[in-house]
């Protein structure tokens, strides 16, 4: 079993990330202080954004409050379907903003 400088929140965030000067839409389905595993919504374009990756992470918490955080990517897979190519990745939060980690204490 894998194990955690910091347990997962189960929950979900509607993100948008940017990564080479694309966007991409997706959802956030676990998320820490210090980290994030995310799905995108299915595209046509085969993406490839490799490990050590450096991007921009835009959501709005459900306080209302939008915040955007810097990531770098740890993994990343893609999955082709009938429709398109998903893709979800495991990214690391570099300096979480304040918001983000009040957010993440209402939540314990």
């Amino acid at each position: 079993m894998e194990k955690r400088k910091i347990e997962r929140v189960v929950d979900s965030l509607d993100v948008e990330i940017v990564a080479g000067g694309v966007s991409y839409t997706g959802l956030v389905l676990n998320f820490s202080g210090d980290g994030m595993y995310m799905v995108t919504a299915t595209t046509y374009d085969v993406v490839d954004i490799p490990p050590s990756s450096q991007i921009e992470l835009k959501c709005k918490l459900p306080t209302g409050k939008g915040i955007i955080m810097n990531c770098e990517v740890k993994w990343f897979q893609t999955k082709p379907s009938p429709y398109g190519v998903s893709f979800s990745m495991g990214m690391e939060i570099k300096d979480p903003p304040q918001d983000y980690t009040d957010y993440l204490k209402t939540l314990h």
